[in-house]
């Protein structure tokens, strides 16, 4: 691995530090492949991720002062979040209803531990959690299940006397009926173990579960795309990865095998051994990892040469509203009829778009800076400058701006307690989906003033 991590650096300074001819860009991409490969990563995927790397370059036009190796950069960035996820995905969790997430893997890959990581960082998050232990043949299981669930005070059920893994599945389902998510923890099984596999798929047509996430060992190697093909052509869709035992020297290399075999995006990584030690899934982060920048700061530097929508900011901006008005007025009559109480009350549809193309107006007359930095908004020059380009006055300006940060902090609870996507979240409140009153009565059990 020491020796992947130093090619790879080598290899993105050699991209960095000079123009690319064909004849380069060949020699480049051809040391690329043998350095991925040495990172563990499936030998055909390697091959495919090249050739597509390749004739995305040679079709693209560099404009004028942009040089190819920025464009080389850009498109190995692509590809890899392209695999790997390029967002960050929800988990398909439902409120209202009873959420049934599966935990499957190969034995060893941290599937209990991660469950009970998994149930701590949704209770974190509002969510009544609880855990069902599964695993009728790994004797430890149970009692390290008890000891995790235990630890961080969340409900689990198990029968370390029963051999039936669905008959201990559904007396725990009957325990936790009111539950807003219970996570189960399965048995680790190998491809080769058919009988294993078919009591997985038994389990899955049993339970109907909400989610599958396939558990992935951070230093499984070569074995991951097969391993990961196996579970999805088992128990069908895989709805996220989850990769552990990121916090040694392991680099992810398997995670791109997994995601491009399940056919699904990497949600959360595990980083420690601590029951806190997992994040939700960024690209920038974990791509850094992949190519052996665990510190980021390299990847930082090539990013700096790519287009800001690659940057994924977190938090909601006077741009993301931009979009998201402009998108609205584009659909029509459909999307007005679910937010017209969003504004102004029952009021009709020709005022309600007069007042979002007045809000549109506000929002077009920002620069970019303005628009991903409100804090440059406290100046009242540009204020000024805002409501003459709107053709406003500075009162309503001022008080869009105010809307604006209750809505962003809005979005950011909805964001941490059900692990939406920025995007997602600004919708649900927009389209009322999820009213004000109880996104703030969520805040004040997160201890976030609205």
């Amino acid at each position: 691995m020491p020796m992947a991590l130093s090619k790879l650096k080598s290899l993105f300074r050699r991209i960095r530090g000079s123009h690319i001819d064909i004849n380069e860009l060949d020699n480049i991409l051809a040391e690329l492949q043998r350095t991925l490969i040495d990172a563990d990563v499936n030998v055909d995927l390697v091959r495919e991720l090249a050739s597509k790397i390749r004739k995305r370059i040679l079709e693209t036009k560099v404009p004028e002062g942009l040089p190819l190796n920025t464009i080389v950069m850009r498109a190995l960035y692509e590809k890899l979040v392209s695999l790997l996820g390029e967002k960050r995905y929800d988990l398909n969790i439902k409120p209202g209803k009873r959420n049934i997430i599966v935990l499957v893997g190969l034995q060893g890959s941290g599937k209990t531990t991660t469950c009970a990581k998994l149930a701590k960082w949704l209770k974190k998050r509002g969510l009544k959690v609880a855990v069902i232990c599964a695993d009728t043949y790994r004797p430890a299981a149970y009692e390290q299940l008890k000891q995790l669930t235990e630890s961080i005070n969340v409900p689990y059920y198990g029968e370390p006397k029963e051999k039936d893994p669905i008959k201990i599945i559904r007396e725990g389902l009957k325990k936790f009926n009111k539950f807003d998510v219970v996570i189960i923890d399965t048995a680790g099984r190998h491809k080769e173990e058919s009988g294993l596999m078919k009591e997985m798929r038994e389990i899955v047509k049993k339970t109907k579960p909400s989610e599958i996430l396939l558990v992935i060992d951070g230093m499984i190697g070569q074995r991951a795309y097969d391993q990961a093909k196996a579970f999805k052509d088992t128990v069908g869709e895989i709805g996220g990865i989850i990769i552990t035992k990121l916090d040694g020297s392991a680099k992810g290399g398997g995670a791109l095998s997994a995601a491009a075999a399940a056919k699904a995006p990497v949600k959360f990584i595990g980083v420690g051994e601590r029951v806190e030690d997992i994040e939700p899934y960024d690209p920038p982060d974990f791509v850094a990892r992949i190519l052996g920048m665990p510190d980021k700061r390299f990847l930082e530097q090539i990013l700096e040469t790519l287009p800001e929508r690659f940057m994924h900011l977190r938090e909601l901006t006077l741009k993301d509203l931009r979009d998201y008005y402009e998108s609205m007025l584009r659909k029509g009559s459909s999307l007005f009829g679910r937010i017209r109480e969003m504004f102004a009350g029952n009021i009709s549809e020709r005022e309600l778009k007069k007042q979002l193309g007045k809000t549109l107006a506000v929002l077009k007359a920002m620069n970019e800076d303005e628009l991903y930095n409100v804090e440059l908004l406290k100046d009242a020059e540009r204020i000024d400058r805002i409501a003459r380009g709107s053709g406003v006055d500075r009162v309503y300006v001022r008080r869009f701006i105010k809307q604006y940060h209750k809505l962003k902090k809005m979005v950011n609870v909805l964001m941490k307690q059900r692990g939406l996507r920025k995007d997602e979240a600004l919708r649900q409140i927009m389209e009322g989906k999820i009213d004000t009153e109880t996104i703030e009565k969520i805040a004040r059990k997160m201890g976030i003033k609205i």
